[in-house]
């Protein structure tokens, strides 16, 4: 019976042994997985706004977006300048002579100042917080005029002239341009910022990188692009010293002024909270300072800085 009772006692205490391993090992295993999948999401994110970043500008030749208003004509006007986006108007999509723009979040709790971000869409999304980035340029390869939807803006193109018009506008005698060179492209607007998903874990909103672009009425339409982004920050350079977006020096007329580069800052968090997993923390995100409110997240912050080609 002794025996019996020392083998018992000791398989206890293996059986105890094995499940704290067990369970160790489970803990480390989520908590790699969750470090991975933010590293991944992490380069995505600086991935996907530097290739856009570095094509701002571009508009099928040497026209220039700023003197946009001056080079390009036909059947749609360029908006008079207004660092905006109105949700039900086609405006945003034609604001060719805003490269790249930026808002910087308020210090407060107030809405973001950029309309169409900063109230929920028709899908319930809204800005959750940090910068607010937008940019315009005209991508490769070129359309056929077969492709181009009635209600989409296109650009038709050579080296030094432009004309502005929908898709059911292409024929119009106003969008004609005699040089064989000319080439017909889709406009894009990208407009970046985090918000809150429809999603939860743990009883907690995941946040995620959404994006407006151009929908295929010409509206601003919203897109999820990565789960687990908390945060955004950015910062631009201008005649060689990095500015918020709100003291970017404009011009004698309002509008930003030519941008060198811009400095991203993105702050990606784990989908779900970790038992066990609990550290307060405030992290220096370029001009900003933020300590998460939910501190049962692993977070990690990446940065770059991406040059403007155009």
């Amino acid at each position: 019976m002794m025996e019996l009772l020392v083998t018992v006692v000791i398989l206890s205490l293996l059986m105890a042994g094995l499940s704290q391993l067990v369970v160790t090992n489970s803990q480390n295993a989520n908590a790699t997985g969750a470090l991975a999948r933010i590293a991944d999401s992490g380069r995505a994110a600086i991935q996907l706004l530097s290739a856009d970043i570095r094509r701002a500008g571009y508009l099928g030749g040497n026209i220039d977006l700023l003197d946009a208003a001056d080079m390009i004509s036909g059947t749609r006007e360029i908006p008079a300048y207004a660092i905006n986006c109105v949700a039900d108007t086609g405006d945003w999509a034609l604001m060719l002579n805003q490269p790249i723009v930026g808002v910087n979040a308020p210090d407060d709790s107030s809405a973001i100042a950029y309309d169409c971000v900063a109230d929920a869409d028709e899908d319930g999304i809204e800005w959750l917080r940090g910068d607010v980035l937008t940019v315009r340029y005209a991508p490769t390869p070129d359309i056929e005029v077969a492709d181009m939807l009635p209600n989409r803006p296109y650009l038709r193109a050579t080296l030094i002239d432009g004309r502005l018009f929908l898709g059911s506008e292409v024929n119009d005698t106003a969008n004609e341009v005699n040089d064989d060179s000319a080439r017909d492209y889709n406009l894009t607007a990208h407009t970046y910022f985090v918000g809150a998903t429809d999603r939860t874990c743990g009883g907690i909103v995941i946040p995620a990188l959404f994006r407006k672009t151009i929908g295929d009425d010409g509206l601003p339409e919203t897109q999820e692009l990565l789960a687990g982004v908390e945060n955004l920050q950015l910062r631009y350079l201008v005649d060689n010293r990095y500015y918020d977006a709100d003291e970017v020096p404009l011009s004698a007329s309002g509008e930003w002024p030519r941008v060198a580069a811009v400095e991203i800052t993105v702050l990606v968090r784990s989908e779900c909270p970790e038992t066990g997993f609990d550290i307060n923390r405030t992290f220096a995100l370029a001009d900003a300072s933020y300590t998460p409110a939910d501190l049962a997240f692993r977070r990690q912050v990446f940065t770059t800085t991406t040059q403007l080609r155009n």
